[in-house]
């Protein structure tokens, strides 16, 4: 092969694995307000009739654990709580284009970890479960989802791990109906890309606030917060 013809095919191949990153943008919620590391949102359906927002559940009659991310089918429900770490990024806020990790708030029946993690149930078909990985390394990459830009205000949370050194899937995440009607988050070549929204938590940060108000750095991290919401966005 001639090496002209090399680089070109070698460039394609990049192409179809991998797309091009885009310019990271400050995610924001439905307030307008950037999304904050470690804070409790609720993920929701970016347009109505579609059902409410991502929860914990079975996939199946067989086991309990580990639980699986699914979504509410009533629209009034917001679902439960989730946050978002990243050792990746460099910035105060959430932002697109950045590998980062999505874990559940709360207490459940799972004596395990709730971080999220993509994992093969069907043919074809990938759903995501809790019990991911944390610490750096191979394993941690199936626990690798990036929040990319769908309009103006809307996001889909994507699949394409950039930590990773080999090719690997990627495509954003969609809404898989079972034969029982249950919705899972899951990813395949026949589910349409899912947009979401994500509304801050406010009676999960009410709590968290309480416990901590006695805390010195409280009063500074929250102004901090809103400093930085008004001049760097």
């Amino acid at each position: 092969m001639k090496p002209a013809l090399f680089v070109l095919s070698f460039f394609f191949f990049v192409l179809t694995t991998k797309p091009l990153v885009a310019s990271a943008e400050t995610v924001l919620d439905i307030d307008g307000e950037p999304l904050q590391w470690g804070v409790n949102y609720y993920i929701l359906p970016a347009f109505r009739g579609f059902g409410g927002g991502l929860n914990l559940g079975t996939i199946n009659n067989n086991t309990i654990c580990p639980l699986y991310v699914n979504q509410e089918g009533l629209e009034i429900s917001n679902g439960r709580p989730f946050l978002f770490s990243s050792v990746f990024s460099k910035f105060l806020f959430v932002t697109t284009s950045t590998d980062l990790q999505i874990k559940s708030s709360g207490i459940t029946v799972c004596i395990q970890s709730m971080v999220w993690k993509l994992v093969k149930e069907l043919t074809g078909v990938r759903f995501v479960s809790t019990n991911g990985v944390e610490t750096p390394g191979s394993e941690r990459i199936p626990s690798l989802f990036t929040i990319e830009q769908d309009g103006e205000s809307d996001y889909k949370i994507v699949f394409c791990p950039t930590e990773s050194d080999v090719p690997t899937l990627c495509r954003a995440l969609g809404i898989y109906i079972d034969e029982d009607g249950k919705r899972h988050l899951a990813l395949s070549d026949e589910i349409k890309p899912f947009t979401f929204r994500f509304k801050k938590a406010e009676e999960w940060a009410s709590n968290a606030e309480e416990e901590d108000k006695s805390s010195p750095t409280s009063f500074f991290s929250s102004s901090l917060v809103r400093i930085f919401s008004k001049c760097c966005i």
